[in-house]
């Protein structure tokens, strides 16, 4: 009987016992713990460099916009826009879009129509450039010391990039009086 039995279980398949049911390894595997985008976004000026003006602000202020990092990935961002205003700025933070901005503005969600899933970068302006052609900044004529940004792909499926300017001593989602200017909305061109 001893012989038969072990006749039977060395002639089961692999992964199989005796009783012909599937033996799995104990090990268990959990999923890697990475933050997946419900909707695409990216860093600005990394992938996409040439947008254009869709919003009133960004028409008659900025013009179309030619954005890139200087450095790569969390190097400072370059906006060149249309009109003559150059701005370059320097990585403060990334702000959840439910994050407050400050002053009057609920938070960035609100500010940039940001769906709840993207998150805002806040620049601090290093150089501002205003030719005579352009005659005021994104702040008039008021400097504009920093700009909160967010590049993804928009509901129609394209992707777009909101910029809203500040003139304030307190950048946005810092607390305080940030001194809001505007908000500027681009997309990619087709």
């Amino acid at each position: 009987m001893a012989a038969a039995l072990l006749t039977l279980i060395a002639c089961a398949p692999a992964g199989e016992d005796a009783e012909g049911e599937r033996a799995f390894g104990a090990a268990i595997t959990e999923p890697e713990a990475t933050r997946v985008d419900a909707v695409p976004q990216e860093e600005p000026g990394l992938a996409r460099n040439r947008w254009r003006a869709v919003n009133e602000s960004a028409r008659t202020v900025t013009g179309n916009l030619t954005a890139s990092l200087e450095e790569g990935r969390g190097g400072p961002l370059a906006l060149a826009f249309a009109n003559g205003v150059t701005l370059r700025g320097e990585l403060l933070t990334v702000h959840d879009a439910s994050a407050r901005v400050g002053g009057q503005i609920a938070n960035f969600r609100a500010l940039l129509a940001l769906p709840s899933q993207v998150d805002a970068r806040v620049y601090r302006v290093i150089d501002e450039t205003v030719t005579l052609s352009a005659g005021q900044g994104l702040c008039g004529e008021a400097r504009t010391t920093s700009v909160a940004a967010a590049e993804f792909v928009g509901e129609a499926g394209r992707w777009v990039l909101h910029i809203a300017a500040f003139r304030g001593a307190v950048a946005p989602g810092e607390g305080g009086d940030p001194g809001f200017c505007g908000v500027f909305g681009f997309e990619q061109p087709q």
